[in-house]
C-alpha cells in the first residue's frame, strides 16, 4: 500500500520566521511531527512517503502514484489542506484527514475528504487501516479514549528531508490540567496529562541525532509541567543522554507560569539543556485573567515571576491576547509596557478568538454573540464574536501595539533587557564554521541591508560596552527580530486595514489609549 502523507502549507505570519530562516539557509522552522508520528503507526507493509508543502510541492504524478493520501493540519493550514483535497478528488485518489482541524470541525470537510479519522491516532489508525484494506472503512472514525503514550512508537524522523528544518521536535506529553476558557486543549486531549517514559524520550533523541541534526529541539507540549512528577523523572535521563553524546541539542518547550514557583524544576531543566520556554501570559489585566479562568497566572506578581524564570537561565517567549470582555481601551498600552519591562523579545500578541469546542465558544453562543464569519488563518482578522471593545477600537489598538512592540529600538531594548536579566548558562551550541557563517549573514542582513541598521549597530554597541563577552549572544538573539521587524513594516498595516473593511465606524478615529473604559456591549460590531 503506497501512502503519501502531506503536510499543508502554513500562511506567512509572525511566527513563521521566513526572513530570519533565510539567514540560516533553512526553509521551515519545524518538521510535521504529527505526520511522522502517523507514519510510525501505519501497518508494517504500508510504504509511506512524506510531502511537506512548506518546503516542497506535490505533483499530480505524486498523487496518482498513491493508493491513498493522508493529511493532517491545524485551522491555520485549512486553505492549503482543502486545495490538496480538491486536487485528489479530481484525480480520483482517496483521501484521509485527521488532526486538530478535522477533529474540531469535521463538518467543514464533508464532501471533500473521503475519510475522517478523528482524535489521537494511536487508538484509531490501526483499525481504520485494516478496514480500508478490505474496502469497508467507515467515512468517519470517531475519537477513541485517550491513548497511553507509553505504547506510542518513535516518530519516523528518517522520512524527513535533511537540512531543510531549522529546529527539530518531539513530544513528551499530551493534555493540560488547567481550564482556560479560550483553550481547546482540554477538549481535544484532556485535562489529565499523559506522558511517555524517559526511555522513550531518549530513544527519540537518538533517532533525531541519527539524522545528522544538531541544534534546537522543541518539546511540543500542551504544558510541559502539567505532570511535574513525570518531568522530574525525565530530566536526569535527558541530562545524562546529553552528556554522554557531547551535548548535541538545546531544548525549548511550553509551560504554564507556575513554573516560576519551582526553582528545583527550573534548575533541572537548565541542567538538561533547556534554554527557552513559551509561557501563556495572556494579559496584564487581573480582571481579564479571572474572566478566562487562567487562575495559575494570578498567584504573585506576573512581572517578578517572568524575571524569576529568566534568573534560572530560561528565556521567556510570551503569549498575549487582547479582546477580553474586561479589556478597556488602555489594554494595548499596558500590554506593551509590561512586555518591555519583562524583557520578552518574542511576544506573540493576538486578538481573542472563540475556537470550536471551547468554553468561550459555548459562552458566546449562549449570549448570542457568535458571528457568522470565518476565523482568520493568521493573527490579523476580527474576532469571531461581538466584543465589548468595538471592532475598530480593538483592531486599531492591536495594530498600534504590534507596531510599538516591533519598532526596532523597542525590540532591541527587550533583547538587551533579556540578556541582562537572564542567568548565563554553560554554552551548549559550539561555535563552528556553520555557526560563524550564520552569524556573518545576520550581521550583513541586519547591519548593512536592513532599514533598521542604525538601531542594530546601536544595540550591538550598547552590548559591547556592557559586556563584550555577550556579543555573540547578542547577535544570535537579535536574528529572529529580522523577520519580526520586516514583517511588521510590510504586513501589519495592510492586513488590519483589510480586516476592518466593511466594519461600521472603522473609518472613524479610535479613542486614544487610556480613554475611559466602555462597558456596554456594542450592537453592531
Amino acid at each position: 500500500m503506497k501512502v503519501t502523507l502531506i503536510c499543508p502549507r502554513f500562511v506567512a505570519n509572525y511566527w513563521s520566521y521566513e526572513s530570519s530562516l533565510r539567514l540560516a539557509g533553512k526553509s521551515c522552522l519545524l518538521p510535521p511531527l504529527g505526520l511522522i508520528t502517523v507514519a510510525s503507526l501505519l501497518p508494517a507493509h504500508w510504504r509511506p512517503r512524506l510531502k511537506d508543502l512548506n518546503i516542497e510541492s506535490v505533483s499530480d504524478r505524486d498523487l496518482l502514484g498513491s493508493d491513498v493520501v493522508m493529511l493532517t493540519g491545524m485551522h491555520v493550514q485549512r486553505d492549503s489542506l482543502h486545495e490538496v483535497l480538491r486536487r485528489c478528488r479530481a484525480l480520483g485518489v482517496p483521501t484521509v484527514v485527521g488532526g486538530p482541524y478535522a477533529t474540531g470541525e469535521p463538518h467543514k470537510l464533508e464532501g471533500e475528504a473521503d475519510y475522517l479519522v478523528l482524535g489521537e491516532a494511536e487508538e484509531t489508525l490501526a483499525p481504520f487501516c485494516s478496514a480500508f484494506e478490505t474496502g469497508c472503512a467507515p467515512k468517519v472514525t470517531p475519537k477513541a479514549s485517550a491513548p497511553d503514550l507509553r505504547r506510542s512508537p518513535p516518530p519516523r524522523y528518517d522520512l524527513l528531508r535533511p537540512g531543510f528544518y531549522y529546529h527539530m521536535s518531539l513530544q513528551f506529553s499530551r493534555g493540560c490540567p488547567f481550564t482556560c476558557e479560550f483553550c481547546d486543549i482540554p477538549g481535544l486531549l484532556g485535562r489529565n496529562p499523559r506522558t511517555k517514559d524517559p526511555e522513550q524520550v531518549v530513544n527519540e533523541l537518538d533517532a533525531i541525532r541519527a539524522t545528522g541534526f544538531r541544534g534546537m529541539v522543541f518539546f511540543v507540549e500542551d504544558n510541559f509541567i502539567g505532570k511535574k512528577k513525570s518531568v522530574r523523572e525525565l530530566l536526569p535521563f535527558v541530562e545524562r543522554w546529553q552528556r554522554d553524546r557531547g551535548w548535541p541539542f538545546e531544548f525549548y518547550t511550553e509551560a504554564s507560569l507556575n513554573l516560576a514557583e519551582d526553582s528545583a524544576l527550573m534548575e533541572g531543566m537548565a541542567a538538561a539543556g533547556f534554554r527557552m520556554v513559551f509561557v501563556g501570559l495572556e494579559s496584564v489585566s487581573p480582571e481579564s485573567i479571572k474572566e478566562t479562568k487562567k487562575n495559575q497566572n494570578l498567584t504573585g506578581d506576573m512581572l517578578s515571576r517572568v524575571h524569576t524564570i529568566l534568573g534560572h537561565g530560561l528565556e521567556v517567549l510570551g503569549g498575549f491576547i487582547v479582546g477580553f470582555d474586561s479589556d478597556g481601551p488602555d489594554i494595548f498600552e499596558r500590554q506593551v509596557e509590561f512586555i518591555q519591562k519583562a524583557g520578552i523579545p518574542t511576544a506573540m500578541l493576538g486578538v481573542l478568538q472563540a475556537l470550536p469546542n471551547t468554553p468561550l465558544e459555548t459562552r458566546m453562543r449562549a449570549e448570542g454573540r457568535l458571528q457568522d464569519m470565518p476565523r482568520p488563518q493568521d493573527q490579523f482578522g476580527r474576532a469571531n464574536f461581538r466584543t465589548v471593545l468595538p471592532a475598530p477600537v480593538l483592531l486599531a489598538g492591536y495594530r498600534r501595539a504590534l507596531e510599538a512592540l516591533y519598532e526596532p529600538r523597542a525590540y532591541f531594548a527587550r533583547v538587551r533587557e533579556m540578556l541582562r536579566l537572564r542567568r548565563r548558562l554553560p554554552q551548549i551550541r559550539r561555535t563552528g564554521p556553520m555557526m560563524a557563517v550564520w552569524a556573518l549573514r545576520a550581521v550583513l542582513a541586519q547591519g548593512l541591508l536592513a532599514p533598521y541598521r542604525r538601531d542594530y549597530w546601536r544595540y550591538l554597541r550598547d552590548v559591547w560596552r556592557w559586556d563584550r563577552t555577550r556579543l555573540v549572544d547578542a547577535i544570535r538573539h537579535a536574528a529572529p527580530g529580522h523577520h519580526f521587524l520586516l514583517f511588521t513594516k510590510k504586513v501589519v498595516g495592510p492586513r488590519l486595514e483589510a480586516a476592518l473593511e466593511g466594519v461600521p465606524g472603522a473609518k472613524e478615529a479610535p479613542p486614544q489609549l487610556g480613554a475611559a473604559r466602555g462597558k456596554s456591549l456594542p450592537a453592531n460590531t
